[in-house]
């Protein structure tokens, strides 16, 4: 029995491949994965080695303090305290309380708890192909995965950045109305959460006064606002470290996942003390492995290395200049119809999900990988890790320029 057929008798169909054949990935070196017959893939794709696939410093950080003690927060230990200094140092001061779990989907998951015991409100507001996670809570929130047979009532779709861009006034009023409803309804929306690079939507840089303006539509109803940096984070979007900040607003709860312990599982909840002491009154919080040391000491190395390197600054400078050459392809490529992004992330959206699907394909022959997204499945998803160089932009312009030269 073949590996692929081991994979299906054990792990089911749930969890599916991107391409038509599955890659075979046995070794990861920076911003290059490679296959079990030694063929490199320049990842353009894989952002949880959010600084580089076996990032020595992060492998060392975690080596070191395995060999030493992992355990759970029942105890006092150094590394999740620093990590949680660390990380608040970034944020706005009132920002001040971490709660630390496993991955993105617990994370939101226990912002929309800490949300609706705060408010005592149980609806939220959400882009309209947004997705926050696969617990059973969030799942509802990530309408790109649950249909509207399966949604909720306490759930509201909003316009994400594309409606706002279109026709702003026309955006809010509709937002306002949806929020309306579910008052009327019985369900008060307890929160407005965004991935502040709408990576669901078809990746959209933060329009201009967007966070501003459905910010204060959920203050009028007694809302939280819950900024999801799971994707946007870290220095991804470039010039901030937090995705959100492009707005220049402070939201009342951030939630952080994938790249946090660079492929090591570790995600956090960050909200004020204000917030924090009502929902620890009557609930309280205990993730057995959240924020384990082994775990902090990931997340402390991540931090570290971002600042050392300056991959902030980097992350800009490289995205525009990546951005920048796709963008003079799509002077001569019809096939192209927008790209957007911020920092080292960015959307290449195509005429249809069909050639965006073959685009794939074809660059993976090229030895690039890829994502795809969108509401229609035709954006190309760019997210290397933001170790990208100049030099990667090149290599995978002209796999593009191939690739969509040969589909035109």
């Amino acid at each position: 029995m073949s590996l692929r057929q081991r994979r299906t008798k054990h792990l089911g169909n749930a969890s599916q491949f991107f391409y038509k054949e599955p890659l075979h990935i046995v070794k990861g070196e920076d911003v290059w994965l490679i296959d079990n017959g030694g063929k490199r893939y320049l990842d353009v794709y894989n952002n949880v080695a959010h600084i580089g696939h076996s990032n020595p410093e992060v492998v060392e950080a975690i080596s070191k303090q395995a060999a030493t003690l992992n355990t759970n927060t029942r105890y006092i230990h150094e590394n999740i305290v620093q990590l949680a200094e660390r990380l608040t140092a970034t944020l706005d001061s009132k920002l001040e309380v971490c709660y630390f779990c496993c991955s993105g989907s617990e994370a939101n998951d226990l912002a929309l708890q800490i949300a609706r015991h705060y408010t005592q409100q149980q609806g939220c507001l959400v882009t309209k192909n947004a997705y926050h996670g696969n617990t059973s809570a969030v799942f509802q929130l990530s309408p790109e995965d649950c249909s509207k047979e399966l949604r909720e009532d306490w759930v509201g779709l909003v316009g994400g950045p594309r409606e706002y861009l279109d026709n702003k006034e026309k955006q809010l009023t509709h937002s306002f109305k949806v929020a309306e409803e579910l008052k009327k309804a019985g369900h008060a929306p307890a929160a407005f959460i965004t991935d502040n690079i709408f990576s669901s939507e078809g990746v959209f840089s933060v329009p201009e006064d967007y966070l501003k303006d459905m910010y204060d539509l959920i203050k009028s109803f007694n809302g939280l606002t819950i900024a999801d940096e799971v994707q946007s984070g870290f220095g991804r979007t470039g010039e901030y470290m937090w995705g959100f900040q492009h707005d220049h607003v402070v939201p009342d709860i951030v939630t952080l996942g994938k790249p946090m312990g660079n492929g090591h599982p570790i995600a956090a909840v960050i909200t004020t003390h204000e917030i924090a002491q009502a929902f620890n009154k009557k609930y309280g919080y205990f993730n057995t492995f959240g924020g384990n040391p082994v775990a902090a000491a990931a997340g402390l190395a991540v931090i570290t290395y971002i600042q050392k390197h300056g991959l902030i600054e980097h992350s800009k400078l490289v995205g525009s200049y990546f951005k920048e050459g796709i963008e003079r392809l799509a002077g001569s490529l019809n096939m192209i119809q927008e790209v957007r992004g911020s920092g080292l992330f960015i959307g290449v959206e195509l005429r249809s999900s069909n050639e965006t699907s073959e685009a794939l394909e074809g660059l993976l022959a090229e030895g690039i990988l890829v994502g795809q997204t969108g509401p229609d499945n035709n954006v190309i998803k760019l997210r290397p890790p933001i170790t990208f160089k100049k030099e990667h932009a090149d290599i995978a312009i002209q796999g593009l320029k191939k690739v969509l030269t040969l589909k035109a």
